[in-house]
Parts: structure tokens; C-alpha cells; sequence
């Protein structure tokens, strides 16, 4: 329910346009740590290496430990010293190698996107026996966080039968399992002083066992009317549940996960109908030697999720079903060249909410197939050259989205990009030919259904990880029907905007992360955007001029003496709807118009730091208000102040 807490994610994106970002080299930065550097990789994600001595050291724990929401990830060496973390979100992170007998090694690593590939080398040194306060080891030792340092003194799970009592042979397994628990409970104060309890939580265990990794997530949270009603009386009769469950297996060179998501809402208006979403997904990946592979199932189904909004246009489906199945294979033909082709096929069926639509525009496609292939070549070591084509097909109409990218490395720190996309279709139709969902947190690149895209970016990365900068600028021009969610949890999902074909939305974009002290971290990361144009058809089968402006901006700070996190974050939201047809247009009267703002103030405190507790233990607080057409408003209630206040616990062990 909030960013501190395992998200719950309602909607799949379905990506139209290639995304020539993906193929991109991680800069090759040097890093001011002994032993370590990063540099250009052909893969997703953060791959390493750990020596000693020059020679490669197996078993070695390498853990991820992100400092803005103190998140662990965990792998270990195998056998050639070599490591990986396959998805690493964009934050800046403390990267921690350990093995019994050597001085652990910490390095500070800042990545920019999810989809950065990047490679680490890290070289331990064997620790000395005599070793003292003062000493390397104990120097390195308190910049370790606390939770790690408690796996890293805890005796490695793996030990060989020679050193135990049960005699030499091979190695026995002792099963290591984590678990992390949150539980928040707090008020939910609605439009015309009706008040409902929101509570809920997630639980997360992860461990080894016969060489796989098992982790299993869940969240749940429950929205109930008050018990005694609202303050004049009125009884607050909404209530609704959202849960998701998440199991995930990873083997050695393989990956499994599945996951389930339920969510229904029932509104307080008695004539609203039902508010229903649920999700089942499998995905699996491989990796070769010099490959890789990726599957996805997907099944999806809704009713009143998509278009459960006066504003909602015509052709967003109020009930729907679909199958979703996407399978990739990934070459690295050489050390400079990959190369990936893959597919997407989609069956929807869908219910709309007229009968009718305009002349010119077509019902949504019951069945689509995308076929699309990207590669990426390293020309010289600073040049990154990126290109792909993207297919559509669907009842006899074909689309094909041609792409291409640059990425420049400028000197150690500094690293520019561009891309551009444009689509060329035999369908000359006016209308709006699909719609789709999507979150405004994975579309900065060009993935949304774009008829042509362009960006531009410049990054900077500090080698000692205290100043990190992003500057951007995109420009879409919309070619499906959109709804861009700006906030994944399902009960203020009302806190997005229609975007419709011809719309042309440009986006400057900027971010930094800063150690403003040696104990306090910031990042503030600010985007907005502001366009229109399309022509919107609503409900009523009338055309307007559609025009769209937005502001997002957020402050995460951790203050690490202390271990307190304060995240502050602002949304505005606003949708114009300017009538075309003369006969709509009444005299005084302005355009229809959809305004949303939210202010969000998080705090969390580690109590460890406070007392000696057995387990990580701490305190969140979350408190947000909002004002606009949220999901509980009706007509004429568009001004209404809506807060929300939640306090819990949260637990590892």
C-alpha cells in the first residue's frame, strides 16, 4: 500500500514499441574501491565476480543492500568466483562480498534503471588472525549494515562432513529460512465525513534447500466500513480486499515464478456496480552459455476496472478477459553483439459500455500477435549502437514500429543516450484501434503504445556514489487508448489519466541522489508533462479534444545514524475534455475537466538501533491526503479532502 511495503501490482503492461534503452552496455565506471570496477556487460542485470589473490573464489556471499528502503538481496559465487542479481531496481546500493577468512569488501554501486546491465569485480583479502579494532577488518566492519552483518557473523550454512561430527564425505546442508512480516491498521477518512478501517500486511519466507532458492510473498489488505458509521451518522458501506500472492524458485541457471492477484471493491453508491480485477501469471527464464530464454502465460480478467469513470472513452472495455503469452530468446553472438527475437499473442474478449460506436472507430481487437526483434553492437568501447523492429498483426492490418538508439559514454562519469521510434501502419483508420493499461512508473522509456517516440538523457555517476544525476527529455505521440495508472494501489487506482490516439505528450525528466552528509542519503526525482490534441470519444459517443498535464515528484531521504526513512511524494493530475460537436458546447459552461492531488509523508525507524531486539524490528507510519475525483467521489464532490492515516510494525528474522 505504500512504497515501503511490497506494492500490489493489478495490471500487466503490454508493450507495443521495442525498447532500444534495453540493449544498452552498462557505462564503464571505475569504482574507488580496492578491486572493484564496473563496466560494459552483455546481460540484464548485475553480474560480478570475486577473487582472491587473482584466483576466483567459490561460495562467497554477495549481498545487494539498497539504501533507500533497506531492501537484501542475496546470491553466492559459484564455482569460477562468478555471481548474479538477474532484476535490480534503480537506487543506490551497497554491494558486500563475504567469505569465512577474508575481509569482507563494500563498494557503493548507483544504477539508473531496472534494465541496467552492469558488472562488478570485487577482491578479497585474506584476513589476518591477529586482527585488531583498527585494523582493516573492523574499519570495513561498521560500514556494513546491521542486518547483513548479522548473516555475515552467523556460521556459513554449508559445511563439509570432514569438519563435523558425522565424519568425512561429502558436503551436508543445514536450510537457512528468512522471514519478514508487516502489519498496518489505520483510518480511511472518505468524501461527506464517512470514515472506513483499512488494515492489512505482507509475509515473506525465502530460503535454500537441495540447491534452489524458494521465496513466497503475499500481501493482503481489507477496506470495512467503520463500526460506528461516519460522523453525522451516515453509514460508510464501501468495503473491498486486494491480495497477491507471489512463489518464486530459482535454480542455478533457471528461474520459475508464479503469481496470483485478487482484488474486488464494492463502492458506496448503490447504483455502482462491483469493482472486480484478477491475475494469474507464470513466467519462467533459462540461461545457456551464451543465451537465454524467457516465457510468460498470463490470465486476466475485470469488470468495471478499466472504465469505471465518467471520463472513461468508449472503446475501454467495462468487462474483459484475455490470454497474454510472450516467449524471448536472447543471443550474445560475440563480445560486442546480442541479438533477441520473440513473440507476443493476445485473445481478449470484451464488453463496451455503449452499443454504438462513432462512425469510423472499430470495436477493440478480439486477437493480436507481435512479433519483434532488437540488437544492440558496441562499435568502441564508449559507442553503443541499438536498433529493432516491431510487428503487429491483427485481422489483416499490420503495423511495424522500426527503432534505433545511441549511447555515448563521456569520459568516467558522464554517459548521453538517445532513441527514437515511429510506427508505420497499413491500417489508415481514424479511430482508435486497441486500448491498453499501464503504470507511469514503467514508462519512461518508449513502451506505451506509441505511435513515434523520441528521447534524449544524460546521466552522471560519481565514483564515490555521493552525487548521482539524471537529466531527460521525452516526446510521445500516443497511437492506442490509454489509461496510465500513476499509483498501483488498487484503491486509489482513480488517480490516473485517459490518453487517446493523436494525443502528443512532451516530458522533462530529473533526478539526483545526493549524500548530503556522511549519515544522510537523499534522492529526489521529479518529472512532468503536459499535451493533448487527440480526439476523445466519451461515453456519450461525443468527440472532444482531449489535453493532459502532470507532476510527479518525490523526496526519499534515510538518515543512517539514526536509521529513520522520511519519503515525501506529491501527485497532480489533470484531464481536460474541451467538447468538438457545437450542439455540447453550452453557453458559460467550460470543458469537463478531471482534477487529482495527493500528498504522501512516510516514516519508518529501525528499533534495533533503539534497544537490543533479537530480530530487525520497526516502526512505519503513513499518512496522505488527497483531493479529487477518487474512487469513493460522486458528482459535485470533486473537492472533497480525503486522508488516510496508517501505522504498523514490521519484522525479519
Amino acid at each position: 500500500m505504500t512504497r515501503l511495503t511490497q506494492r500490489i501490482a493489478p495490471l500487466a503492461v503490454v508493450s507495443l514499441l521495442v525498447v532500444p534503452g534495453a540493449l544498452a552496455a552498462a557505462p564503464e565506471t571505475t569504482i574507488s574501491a580496492a578491486g572493484a570496477h564496473v563496466s560494459g556487460d552483455r546481460a540484464a542485470g548485475l553480474f560480478g565476480r570475486v577473487v582472491g589473490d587473482l584466483e576466483p573464489l567459490s561460495a562467497v556471499r554477495v549481498y545487494a543492500y539498497q539504501l533507500a528502503d533497506l531492501s537484501l538481496k542475496r546470491v553466492m559465487t559459484d564455482a569460477d568466483g562468478s555471481f548474479r542479481f538477474p532484476e535490480l531496481p534503480a537506487g543506490l546500493y551497497k554491494i558486500i562480498a563475504h567469505k569465512a577468512g577474508f575481509v569482507p569488501a563494500v563498494v557503493m554501486l548507483a544504477r539508473t534503471r531496472t534494465n541496467a546491465r552492469q558488472y562488478l569485480e570485487l577482491e578479497l583479502a585474506e584476513q589476518s588472525a591477529e586482527a585488531k579494532p583498527g585494523d582493516d577488518f573492523w574499519s570495513i566492519r561498521g560500514q556494513i549494515p546491521p542486518d547483513v552483518l548479522r548473516e555475515i557473523e552467523t556460521p556459513d550454512p554449508q559445511m563439509r562432513l570432514a569438519d563435523s561430527p558425522f565424519g568425512p564425505g561429502d558436503r551436508v546442508v543445514v536450510h537457512r529460512f528468512g522471514t519478514a512480516m508487516e502489519a498496518m491498521t489505520g483510518v480511511d477518512q472518505l468524501p461527506d465525513s464517512r470514515q472506513a478501517v483499512l488494515s492489512g500486511g505482507q509475509l515473506g519466507v525465502e530460503g535454500r534447500m537441495a540447491g534452489l532458492r524458494f521465496g513466497l510473498s503475499g500481501d493482503y489488505w481489507r477496506l470495512a466500513p467503520s463500526g460506528g458509521g461516519g460522523i453525522d451518522g451516515t453509514a460508510a458501506d464501501v468495503d473491498g480486499l486486494a491480495r497477491h500472492i507471489v512463489l518464486q524458485v530459482e535454480g542455478e541457471d533457471s528461474q520459475l515464478a508464479v503469481s496470483t492477484i485478487t482484488q474486488r471493491l464494492n463502492a458506496a453508491d448503490a447504483d455502482s456496480e462491483p469493482i472486480d480485477y484478477e491475475t494469474h501469471r507464470l513466467t519462467w527464464g533459462k540461461d545457456f552459455e551464451s543465451s537465454r530464454a524467457h516465457m510468460s502465460a498470463q490470465y486476466t480478467t475485470q469488470a468495471n476496472y478499466y472504465a469505471d469513470h465518467s471520463f472513461a472513452p468508449v472503446e475501454v472495455p467495462r468487462d474483459s478477459s484475455s490470454w497474454e503469452v510472450e516467449g524471448s530468446y536472447t543471443v550474445d553472438a560475440n563480445e560486442r553483439s546480442s541479438y533477441q527475437g520473440g513473440m507476443r499473442y493476445r485473445d481478449r474478449s470484451v464488453g463496451l459500455p455503449g452499443e454504438d460506436l462513432p462512425d469510423g472507430l472499430r470495436p477493440l481487437e478480439d486477437q493480436r500477435l507481435d512479433l519483434f526483434g532488437r540488437a544492440g553492437t558496441r562499435i568502441e568501447p564508449t559507442v553503443l549502437v541499438e536498433y529493432g523492429l516491431y510487428t503487429t498483426l491483427r485481422d489483416g492490418s499490420l503495423s511495424l514500429v522500426p527503432s534505433g538508439g545511441l549511447v555515448l559514454q563521456l569520459g568516467d562519469a558522464w554517459q548521453a543516450s538517445a532513441l527514437a521510434s515511429g510506427r508505420v501502419s497499413s491500417d489508415k483508420s481514424q479511430g482508435p484501434r486497441d486500448f491498453l493499461p499501464a503504470f507511469y512508473s514503467e514508462s519512461n522509456g518508449c513502451t506505451q503504445g506509441e505511435q513515434s517516440c523520441y528521447k534524449i538523457s544524460l546521466t552522471r555517476h560519481s565514483d564515490d556514489g555521493n552525487t548521482d544525476l539524471s537529466l531527460g527529455a521525452i516526446h510521445r505521440e500516443i497511437g492506442e487508448t490509454l489509461r496510465l495508472f500513476f499509483n498501483d494501489d488498487f484503491f486509489d487506482h482513480l488517480e490516473s489519466l485517459y490518453l487517446v490516439r493523436g494525443d502528443q505528450i512532451p516530458e522533462l525528466q530529473f533526478g539526483v541522489s545526493r549524500r548530503v552528509t556522511p549519515e544522510i542519503l537523499a534522492h529526489l526525482e521529479s518529472n512532468v508533462g503536459s499535451g493533448g490534441g487527440g480526439v476523445f470519444y466519451a461515453a456519450d459517443n461525443e468527440p472532444y479534444e482531449n489535453s493532459v498535464r502532470y507532476l510527479v515528484t518525490s523526496l526519499d531521504t534515510h538518515f543512517q545514524g539514526t536509521d529513520t526513512g522520511i519519503y515525501i511524494s506529491f501527485h497532480h493530475l489533470e484531464q481536460e475534455l474541451d467538447p468538438l460537436a457545437q450542439s455540447l458546447q453550452q453557453p458559460g459552461q467550460g470543458p469537463n475537466r478531471l482534477e487529482v492531488q495527493r500528498l504522501q509523508l512516510m516514516l519508518t525507524q529501525d528499533l534495533n538501533i533503539l534497544m537490543d531486539l533479537a530480530a530487525d524490528w520497526a516502526v512505519k507510519v503513513n499518512m496522505e491526503v488527497s483531493r479529487g475525483s477518487m474512487l469513493f467521489d460522486g458528482p459535485g464532490r470533486s473537492d472533497e479532502i480525503r486522508r488516510r492515516i496508517l501505522g504498523g510494525f514490521a519484522v525479519k528474522f
